[in-house]
This record gives C-alpha cells, structure tokens and sequence, in this order.
C-alpha cells in the first residue's frame, strides 16, 4: 500500500499535470526532488558520516561529560562535607560513626563513576551505553547506602525517607535531566521509585502505635550534623538544577539564533536552500566555490507586446501563472531557480552539491516545461499561443553569497550561464522550443534523444558548439 506522504505528493502532481513513475513498491519515483529530498533526509537521520548526525553525537558526548564532571564534583563536596560533620561527632555515638562510613564509601562511589565516564568518553565508549551504565551505578550507590542504613540497624521500612543517603536521589534525576533524553529519564526515575518501594517492603512496615520507640532510637539523625548534610545536600541539587536550566537556555538560544539565521537567509537565498543551511554551510556561500553545474534557462516570446494589450491585473496573472510553472517543473526534478528575471527564469542542478544526474533532470526538466506549456495553452486557448525558449547546458561556475549586510544575493556566474542563454536566444533562428548543447546531453546520456540542428558558434562566442533539439516522440 503506497504511503500516505507518497500519496499526497502523488496527487499534487498529477493535479499539476506533471508525468510520474511508479515503482514496485507503489512509491511515485522519477522525480528528482524526490531524490533529493531523500538524500538530505538520509544525511540527517543517519550514518556517522553525516554532519547533522556528528553535531547531535557531539552534543550528547558534552552532556555526558559534563554529568560525569557534576559527579566528580558532587562527590568531592560531599565527602568534604562528611569529614567536617565526622569532627562534630561524639567518640561513643558509634551508630552515627557507621553511617559517616557508609556515606564516606557512598559519595567515594559517585566520585569514582564520574571519573570512570569520563575515562570511558575519552576511549570512545558508546555516549548512550555509558549513560545508562552509569545512571546504573549510581542508583546501586545510593540504594546500597540506604539499605545499609535499614538493615544495619533494624530500621523497619516506614523510616527510609529520614535518612541523609535518601536525599541524594533528587540529585542524580537532577543530573540525569542534562542529557534531555526522555528515555533516560523515564528509567532513572523508575530504578528509584521500584528501588525505594522495594526497600520498603523488604525492611518491613509497622504499625502507628510501634513507631515511637523507633523515632527515639532515630532521634540522632535529626541533630545539627545529619541537618547539615541535607542543607548541603539541598544546595548540591539547587546548584545542579541551576546548570541544567543554564543548559537549556544556552540551547535555546542557540535555536533562536539558528531560526533567524535561517529567516534572514530565505529573504536572498532560494527558498530550497535555505532549509537545509547551517553556520558552517553559509560561511562556505560567503566563501563561494567553483562546481559543475547544469543550468536551463528559459524565456516567454512575445510578453513585450502582451504586456502593451493587457491590463496590468491581467498581465500580472498571466506571469504568476507563467512563474508557477516553472517552480513546479523545477521543484518536479530537483531543480532551484536561481531567479526570475523579468519575463524569464534561470533554474539550476546541482545545488547544494553536484549529482552524476544533474544534467538529465535538467533535460527532463526542458521537456516538462515545453509540455507544461502546451497544455496551458490548450487549456486557455491563448491567441496567439503562448511559446518559450529553453537553452540547456553544462559546466563550471562560481556560485556563492555575494554583497553585504545591506543586500546580499545568491548567484551563479560563469561563461555555462552565458551559454545557457544564448542557448535560448537561438531557439528563435531554429523555430524550435528547447534548444541544449551537446555537452549537457553527452553529460545526460541522451544522445540517441535529441538531434543536431547546427554546429556553429554562439552569438558574441569563438567556441564551435553543438546545437540540440529533442527528437519529437
């Protein structure tokens, strides 16, 4: 069954009247956007040799290695914390003394985790594995610590929340939320919560009327060390929610900057490029290069003199509808258009980056246009019809970002887009439709499909060029 996507854009299509080819998997093919599309879609979900996909790794190897930094951190401050409270504890409160040695073990784990992830990035293990072993690892720690605490000391179930160890647990799903990864998070959450309950249960509930001497037997841990390690333990996660909202801004702000770039660049770039522009793509357009490209460029007969006998409403819808045609031809075969000019079009394959089949879809895109065309004057009944020239060609050119802040433009410039358009301006002397050298059909291997009408120079060029004009069906 052919996908709801394909089916839309199927349907558009055929609206549109422009010719599509089904494949077996009842998928529309032929068309080189869909190509396109495809392959810019191929270069951001997958492959580690794609940039969006190395961007999103490096992302998450930063966030990992900033949680395993907190980790190391935290532990530090903690044990700090530990030994100064240890200083404040009386020689015979040997309870107190065994949990200090439990926590000291607790916070010495944590700090040895974040340093194990920090080993384990630097070696290359898998960001994502890594960050479930080590979400792992410090729920073992911290549920360990307490079960030590429950169990050491016979403290039923109903008391595991009075504990200091039990304050940590907000921390690490504090941590946690700097990856920004849902899944994580989700499994973090649930090892603490199946954790707890589980201690819980283990360890025992008792009833409200034996709960007294259980308090008095707890009523140390309420005194000013234990106090003081959850202050200190409130501070650690105030201060780790404080790096994770700082994260978070700093990303938004890098999306807002990214999506106005991305607006400023749609007022001068074409539209199908601005999309899929980054930072470092837009600085390579402010740079320029020089690639092969193939380049159709097409003009109205006549528009002068319509222009004259027309009202300006009328002659306006008459050039959007003439202009629509030839995005939808372009979009049709993976073309840009460049830009409009006047009562003419420059369209041209292999932006942002040359295809072996450029040249063909710019041949296939001639020939869609030319019957885009017909069918409009079939449809309108235009006296006298409407014709077009086509010039089709091939080679190297420059294109870039060119201007400055006041005006930028994108442009293609080079003697192909001269050729192009005296290309174009032959099909009058020939009375044909498309006219393409033969240096774009040897370049679409179409040899056996177009004619030579003429060898001869160009208008204003030494060079001898082939002239080629499609063989009628």
């Amino acid at each position: 069954m052919m996908p709801t996507g394909h089916w839309r854009w199927s349907m558009t299509m055929l609206s549109k009247g422009l010719p599509l080819v089904w494949g077996n998997d009842g998928s529309a093919r032929g068309s080189g956007l869909l190509r396109v599309l495809r392959r810019q879609r191929n270069e951001v979900a997958g492959g580690d040799d794609n940039p969006a996909q190395r961007l999103l790794h490096q992302a998450e190897v930063a966030a990992e290695r900033q949680t395993g930094i907190l980790r190391v951190a935290i532990g530090a401050g903690l044990l700090v914390t530990v030994e100064l409270v240890a200083l404040h504890v009386p020689q015979g409160a040997s309870a107190i003394l065994r949990e200090i040695d439990a926590a000291r073990i607790t916070v010495v784990g944590l700090a040895l985790v974040g340093i194990l992830t920090l080993v384990g990035l630097r070696r290359g293990y898998p960001v994502q594995r890594l960050s479930y072993v080590t979400a792992t690892a410090d729920a073992v720690l911290i549920l360990g610590n307490l079960s030590f605490s429950l169990f050491a000391f016979g403290i039923p179930g109903n008391f595991f929340s009075l504990f200091p160890g039990v304050w940590i647990v907000p921390i690490a799903l504090a941590a946690t939320a700097l990856r920004y990864r849902p899944a994580l998070q989700i499994y973090v959450a649930t090892l603490y919560v199946v954790g707890l309950t589980a201690l819980m249960l283990v360890a025992g509930i008792i009833p409200p009327d034996q709960r007294a001497p259980v308090l008095a037997q707890l009523s140390m841990g309420f005194g000013l060390p234990p106090n003081a390690i959850r202050l200190v333990m409130i501070a650690i996660a105030a201060t780790v929610l404080v790096v994770v909202a700082s994260r978070g801004r700093r990303l938004l702000h890098e999306v807002v900057r990214e999506t106005t770039v991305r607006l400023d660049l749609t007022r001068f770039l074409p539209q199908e490029l601005a999309p899929i522009l980054t930072d470092p793509a837009f600085s390579e357009l402010r740079t320029g290069r020089r690639q092969t490209i193939a380049l159709l460029f097409v003009d109205v007969r006549g528009s002068t003199a319509m222009a004259e006998h027309l009202d300006s409403a009328r002659f306006a819808a008459f050039m959007s509808a003439f202009r629509r045609r030839v995005m939808d031809a372009a979009v049709h075969h993976g073309g840009v258009v460049d830009k409009f000019i006047g009562d003419g079009a420059l369209i041209v394959f292999g932006l942002p980056y040359p295809s072996p089949d450029d040249a063909a879809r710019a041949l296939a895109c001639a020939r869609t246009l030319d019957d885009l065309i017909a069918r409009w004057n079939a449809k309108r009944q235009f006296d006298p019809p409407v014709t077009v020239g086509i010039g089709v060609h091939v080679g190297e050119v420059f294109c870039g970002v060119v201007g400055d802040a006041r005006r930028f433009e994108f442009t293609v410039m080079g003697d192909p887009v001269n050729v192009a358009a005296r290309l174009q301006e032959a099909t009058k002397e020939h009375g044909v439709a498309i006219l393409a050298s033969d240096a774009v059909v040897r370049a679409g291997g179409e040899e056996g499909h177009w004619r030579e009408v003429e060898r001869t120079p160009l208008r204003g060029r030494r060079e001898v060029l082939g002239l080629m004009a499609p063989i009628a069906a």
